[in-house]
């Protein structure tokens, strides 16, 4: 790799893991926000879903701005807004202030996943590894990220969190403008040959609705996972003998279950290249349903051990669902399908917060993660739909993870 390309993605890496470590803080500081503000689990979860919602809906529109002004500009764009908003999240007066500037930290969060995913595309000549590092970027802040904001959070209040969070997102914005003026050597983007044909898209369109539905669904499991399992985790596992704050033990423990999802994505990515993707997928579905239940109905050392396990295998359905997506999507329609891939993870799934905080607020928070394990059978219905089609598809190679086009 030169120079240039190894700075693209090690910033690149970096960017995706402060993406998650703000996405992820809310849930962390949610009981210390409850305790300022007053307010119910229903509406902080609508908050949740607020910020999820944007977080999703930019998804749609970042490539085909990505297109016009440059995968770099709109990155650093992104790096600023975060930092903006996090300021801003910081001196919210009020629940409405906090969730206006939720919602436009939600919108900058967007910008990241097709941007950077198009970026990494176009700079590396080694795609695969590149991507890699890019996951692991993001993973280590999904797991690292509610640690740090329950530390930071516990000792100087959870504002601060957002303030100390505001500083290496501009930090990044700057690396992007200063290092990486020089990637107009690098356009490894294809030129379509002239008349050649358009691929259609009525073929995949079956396939590609039962892949959005299960990833819609597969959203919702998420969404309500990491907005609610900080709190719950703190809740249900007692170190009174180490005196420790609530937030801390949220925190701590939440990073310690979402680590797993580590190995997971590794695992993940390992199988895709030696397995039918969609019995991948199915697989994943039936194995993360019953570990949601185990979650909602332990606590201590077993809740740990359940949350463990269910972050693993749910992290590991991510490179499974991401190669089902590249397998159904003609080159030239890539860019918005995962656009739409992701609006559906994490705009439509970001209801699910709204949901799981009524839930919650009704019947306790352990039935966040039952209702979970019903969008969990759900999703199963979609990922046994996907592998029938794909059986009954004679000479179909899509199993093999090549593309169908």
């Amino acid at each position: 790799m030169e120079r240039f390309e190894k700075q693209a993605i090690a910033y690149t890496s970096a960017c995706h893991g402060m993406v998650h470590v703000l996405e992820l803080t809310y849930g962390v500081v949610l009981v210390s926000i409850a305790q300022e503000f007053g307010t119910s689990l229903f509406v902080l979860g609508v908050l949740a879903n607020v910020l999820g919602f944007a977080l999703g809906a930019t998804a749609l529109p970042a490539g085909f701005i990505a297109d016009r002004i440059g995968e770099r500009r709109l990155l650093i764009l992104c790096c600023l807004v975060m930092g903006v908003a996090s300021i801003a999240v910081g001196l919210s007066l009020n629940i409405y202030m906090l969730g206006t500037a939720l919602a436009v930290l939600g919108l900058a969060l967007g910008l990241y996943h097709p941007t950077g995913a198009a970026f990494v595309a176009r700079v590396a000549s080694q795609r695969g590894l590149a991507f890699g590092y890019v996951g692991i970027g993001g993973n280590i802040g999904q797991a690292l990220g509610p640690l740090l904001a329950g530390i930071i959070a516990s000792f100087l209040g959870w504002r601060a969190a957002y303030f100390v969070f505001a500083v290496p997102a501009f930090f990044l914005a700057a690396m992007f403008f200063l290092s990486l003026r020089t990637e107009t050597h690098f356009t490894k983007q294809s030129t379509p040959e002239v008349g050649a044909e358009r691929p259609s898209l009525r073929p995949v369109i079956l396939p590609l609705v039962f892949i959005f539905g299960a990833q819609t669904l597969n959203g919702f499991i998420y969404r309500g996972a990491v907005t609610f399992l900080p709190l719950y985790l703190s809740q249900r596992i007692h170190l009174a003998f180490l005196n420790l704050d609530s937030v801390l033990i949220a925190g701590s423990f939440t990073a310690i279950a979402l680590g797993f999802g580590v190995g997971g994505q590794f695992f993940g990515g390992y199988l895709s290249e030696r397995r039918r993707h969609e019995g991948l997928a199915l697989a994943i579905v039936l194995l993360v349903i019953p570990l949601l239940v185990a979650v909602g109905n332990s606590e201590g050392l077993v809740l740990l051990t359940a949350a463990s396990a269910f972050a693993f295998f749910h992290f590991m359905g991510q490179p499974i669902f991401n190669c089902l997506v590249a397998d159904y999507s003609p080159a030239e329609w890539r860019g918005r399908i995962f656009g739409l891939y992701y609006f559906c993870a994490f705009g439509l799934g970001s209801f699910s917060a709204s949901i799981l905080g009524y839930v919650a607020d009704r019947l306790g928070i352990n039935w966040v993660f039952m209702v979970a394990a019903g969008f969990g059978l759900l999703s199963l219905i979609f990922t046994i739909f996907l592998l029938v089609r794909a059986l009954k598809v004679s000479g179909s190679r899509i199993g093999a993870g090549e593309n169908v086009y």
